[in-house]
């Protein structure tokens, strides 16, 4: 079957739609505030692994980034992956 873009376009699509107030709802602090053992709810470490996947491309980080992201499943490796990630960030200016 002969899909064309047509998946790629509807990723990119929402990626362009998004702006920055969407990840308040998309990964709301609250979500990673459970105990070190908690587990991530699935639809964060998505958003996580999502917002990885951008940064590698942006700022050419290493390709093991995103399986780093990938191995995520408790909010204690969310915050302890992010505070990592936030580190390599240039200063926001938006």
């Amino acid at each position: 079957m002969e899909r064309g873009i047509k998946d790629e376009a509807f990723v990119r699509r929402a990626l362009h739609e998004a702006d920055f107030d969407m990840g308040r709802w998309i990964a709301n602090q609250s979500m990673f505030n459970g105990q070190d053992t908690s587990p991530l709810d699935p639809s964060v470490k998505a958003a996580v692994v999502t917002a990885t996947s951008v940064f590698v491309q942006k700022y050419q980080w290493p390709e093991q980034t995103i399986t780093d992201a990938l191995a995520i499943n408790t909010c204690g490796d969310a915050r302890t992956f992010i505070d990592r990630m936030l580190a390599q960030l240039p200063n926001f200016e938006g």
